[in-house]
């Protein structure tokens, strides 16, 4: 059934079967995309720069949150031509930055500390 065919009484019974199939379709179509995780998207290899959808993902964060963080200068960028980029590089680095050490290594350190005196 082409989409510029009048429906009649006569061929109802086949246009609701085309439409029930077309639904069936999209459904289909939705739920396989429901089912592929965010995170098998790839992004781009090592040394790329990445857009702002890219840090999002790779942050677990909102696009907005990005752009916030920009815009406060809290995240390293570029902009070129109103776009915002990325280089994955400094992005991990800046991830690193606010390390938290673990109780052992705390411990270490007011040890060393305490033998200086």
């Amino acid at each position: 059934m082409n989409k510029h065919d009048v429906i009649t009484y006569d061929n109802l019974p086949e246009a609701v079967k085309h439409l029930l199939h077309e639904v069936a379709d999209i459904k289909n179509y939705l739920l396989n995309q429901a089912a592929t995780p965010a995170e098998t998207k790839q992004l781009p290899p090592q040394g790329d720069f990445l857009t702002v959808s890219d840090v999002s993902q790779m942050l677990n964060i909102s696009k907005g949150a990005v752009y916030n963080m920009t815009s406060t200068r809290q995240i390293p960028f570029f902009k070129k031509c109103g776009r915002v980029y990325f280089d994955r590089s400094e992005i991990n680095e800046w991830i690193r930055q606010d390390r938290c050490r673990t109780l052992k290594q705390l411990q270490a350190d007011a040890d060393m500390e305490t033998r200086k005196k």
